[in-house]
């Protein structure tokens, strides 16, 4: 669910990428701590506005972003009324809407490299050394590369079986997903063995 770097800008593309981190960081605690059930929905509406400003076509990329994330949280909504609790179904779906949606606005906004550049310069002023810092910033761009890359893959697969069956996709779709993955990742470890030889 994590959304590439839009191409197209907008106002939000110029904010530092340190102040938008430490304000998802801040939004996602204050949303966790609020008691009120509805503050999580409060904060997706916020979210959504901070979007539509932006533009109707970033609203519509949003919530596309956020399709995957609406079934999780709709299964949530109905295993808590199931326990007998739906008011924290809706505060916990809520939430997970709100956090996830300001996460999406995030890279959308906001470069892995400007992410990563962020995170190395705080993580070398608590002097964490050199090399842990950039073990977990090629985790974390390898993250960000991958997820979208799989999201999308699984988009075609879904869509090539679709056009070829009137059954649902379902798991089907799982072992070439899964074969992709390996096949990816086996790419990207060549990529980065190479690199290594040349250095």
């Amino acid at each position: 669910m994590i959304g590439a770097l839009s191409a197209r800008k907008t106002r939000y593309h110029d904010w530092p990428a340190g102040a938008k981190l430490i304000a998802l960081c801040v939004f996602c605690t204050v949303i966790g701590f609020l008691r009120w059930p509805f503050a999580g929905w409060v904060g997706l509406v916020v979210v959504l506005g901070m979007a539509v400003v932006a533009g109707g076509w970033f609203l519509k990329l949003i919530l596309s972003d956020l399709r995957p994330a609406v079934v999780i949280a709709a299964l949530i909504a109905i295993f808590h009324a199931i326990l007998g609790d739906p008011m924290q179904g809706v505060a916990v779906a809520g939430g997970l809407l709100s956090c996830i949606g300001a996460a999406m606005m995030l890279t959308r906004t906001t470069s892995p490299a400007e992410l990563l550049d962020t995170v190395d310069r705080w993580l070398g002023g608590l002097g964490v050394p050199e090399r842990p810092r950039r073990r977990l910033a090629l985790a974390v761009a390898l993250t960000l590369r991958f997820i979208p890359a799989l999201s999308e893959r699984a988009g075609r697969l879904t869509d090539a079986h679709r056009s070829r069956s009137p059954k649902r996709p379902g798991w089907r779709i799982l072992p070439p997903l899964a074969i992709g993955a390996l096949d990816e990742a086996d790419r990207a470890a060549e990529a980065l063995r190479a690199r290594a030889d040349l250095n």
